[in-house]
């Protein structure tokens, strides 16, 4: 049998510091927070108009163009653009509490209770997600609805360090 190194084996022997040593190692992996979404493309067909929708907006991120791009590399910019912004959280409640219960059984009796306390709860993290809604002509519907494989919706957006960003998706069928 292969011979352990000496710390493993002095883990080993006191198995409540292993327990520990996994614990943390385990904390200082799983990060501070939640990880914001990432920002999520979408776009259908509605006649002869293209909605268009991007979803997780991230905060410092502004969107500058949606865009359809046919095949010979001509643009179609998306009208009637509209951001909306959606908070939940950021409440916090504190006060006065009062719970009533019972212990024991049958054989020893039942005894109730009632507790008086007061709350205190701190602030709850505010999450703040940003979404944008447009729509867009389809400049040529027939040629679309032929080669709607060749044409492609484009976002182009400024993210938090003021670089230009392109994110592109296949257009929908019609």
């Amino acid at each position: 049998m292969a011979q352990m190194p000496a710390p493993v084996l002095r883990v080993v022997r006191r198995p409540m510091i292993g327990v520990l040593l996994l614990a943390a190692g385990l904390a200082a992996c799983s990060g501070g927070g939640e990880a914001p979404r990432p920002m999520h493309v979408s776009a259908q067909t509605a006649g002869e108009i293209l909605e268009l929708r991007v979803d997780h907006i991230p905060p410092g991120r502004e969107i500058i163009d949606l865009v359809l791009l046919d095949p010979g590399g001509g643009e179609t910019l998306a009208r009637d653009r509209q951001i909306i912004t959606r908070e939940e959280g950021g409440d916090s409640f504190s006060g006065p509490a009062v719970s009533v219960g019972a212990s024991g059984g049958s054989s020893s009796g039942v005894n109730p209770f009632v507790s008086l306390g007061y709350l205190f709860r701190g602030k709850e993290p505010q999450r703040r997600s940003r979404r944008l809604v447009a729509t867009l002509p389809i400049p040529d519907p027939a040629a679309y609805a032929t080669g709607y494989r060749d044409w492609r919706v484009e976002l182009r957006y400024r993210d938090e360090l003021g670089e230009v960003q392109r994110v592109q998706i296949p257009a929908p069928a019609p």
